[in-house]
């Protein structure tokens, strides 16, 4: 169902879609929220976003549902990385929808913006939002579903040194809040190594052409470079890195996906990620959620599937552990529960993180094999 409203001054950009049963009458079902990208550069992200809560809805709902009645989601559309748009959505959910729980925002400079709007306690958030200060900023009402960016530098940074035996590593990140703070995290991890990082480079978010980046790392003499960046430069800088002949390892983040494949094509061997989930993982639960994503929607299963279809479960076994959809016994609910999902093993910490491992990926041959999962 789309829902469409007028407000001055013309047509609201806003709008809702309600995953649900439809002759279900709204009382007599169980309804969160979920603020992810619709529309705008991040849809596509919110596609898998929007497939992986529809596969978790059907499978809660056949096995009973939630307090003994259909869960359904009412998805707001928060644009990504855009913080005015999250607001505009997250007040949407609480206001309009009135929902106890919402999934999302993904985007970390989305999720601190709309903190403020729901830390009261009146709604809980269940997000994959990765920034540090997402869980760490006194918010007692978001839990998050993915390991944060110190888990995925850290063990980044320990696979270079341990594993390729690295002692020059470069780092490479996006000019934004999202890369400034990452590259922190990642520098940290390299001194907390005992080593200093040969050099530190950086490229505006619109930027295409990373030569002169590349061209300054390569006379560093970095054999390992960490890219903190988004996936659309991260295969750009990987392309051109090649093409320059330039002999390095590159490793980054969420760089095992389908999405930085399809771009990079066979530039992408040797690439090294962190990441939450990977779909040739050979685990028995992994396999199975990619081939029934897979069959559904004729599509790779990737990560945000993957977090969405986790963070939906996570909700439906807060609220029936918490016997109720009132937003503090389902935010108590989640302190010390536990689930196995397909990310990974949760279990809830008082301040909300509920994932503690990553896995790290290699690409061989344009396909992701799990070379260790660092656990902390």
């Amino acid at each position: 169902m789309i829902r469409t409203a007028l407000r001055r001054g013309g047509l609201a950009a806003a709008f809702a879609t309600v995953l649900a049963l439809p002759t279900v009458p709204a009382f007599a079902q169980v309804t969160i929220g979920a603020s992810a990208p619709l529309t705008g550069p991040r849809a596509q992200l919110g596609k898998y976003y929007k497939q992986g809560v529809e596969l978790a809805l059907e499978e809660i709902n056949k096995a009973g549902g939630v307090l003994g009645k259909p869960l359904a989601v009412v998805f707001e559309d928060d644009q990504g990385d855009n913080p005015n748009a999250a607001i505009n959505a997250v007040n949407r959910l609480m206001q309009v929808h009135k929902v106890p729980v919402f999934l999302g925002p993904h985007f970390s400079v989305a999720q601190m913006a709309t903190q403020k709007i729901y830390c009261n306690g009146t709604v809980v958030s269940i997000t994959g939002a990765s920034g540090i200060p997402v869980t760490n900023s006194g918010c007692k009402y978001v839990i998050r579903v993915r390991g944060d960016d110190n888990i995925q530098s850290k063990a980044l940074v320990a696979f270079a040194v341990k594993e390729l035996k690295t002692d020059k590593i470069g780092v490479l990140h996006v000019n934004d809040d999202f890369g400034k703070t990452g590259a922190q995290r990642v520098v940290s991890a390299i001194e907390g190594a005992g080593l200093k990082p040969v050099a530190v480079e950086a490229h505006n978010a619109a930027d295409k052409d990373f030569s002169a980046q590349l061209a300054r790392l390569k006379a560093a003499n970095a054999n390992t470079v960490v890219l903190w960046t988004h996936i659309d430069a991260a295969a750009l800088i990987v392309r051109q890195a090649k093409q320059m002949g330039l002999d390095v390892h590159f490793a980054g983040t969420a760089m095992s996906q389908p999405t930085f494949l399809n771009l990079t094509d066979t530039f992408s061997d040797g690439v090294l990620s962190a990441d939450d989930f990977v779909a040739e993982n050979p685990d028995p639960l992994v396999q199975a959620f990619a081939k029934k994503y897979k069959d559904k929607y004729n599509t790779p299963a990737e990560i945000w599937a993957a977090a969405y279809y986790d963070a939906t479960w996570l909700a439906a076994k807060a609220i029936n552990k918490a016997g109720s959809a009132d937003p503090q016994k389902v935010r108590a609910a989640f302190n010390g529960l536990q689930h196995t999902g397909v990310l990974a093993a949760f279990r809830c910490a008082e301040n909300g993180d509920c994932n503690h491992q990553i896995h790290i990926v290699e690409i061989r041959n344009k396909a992701p094999g799990v070379r260790t999962t660092v656990k902390f």
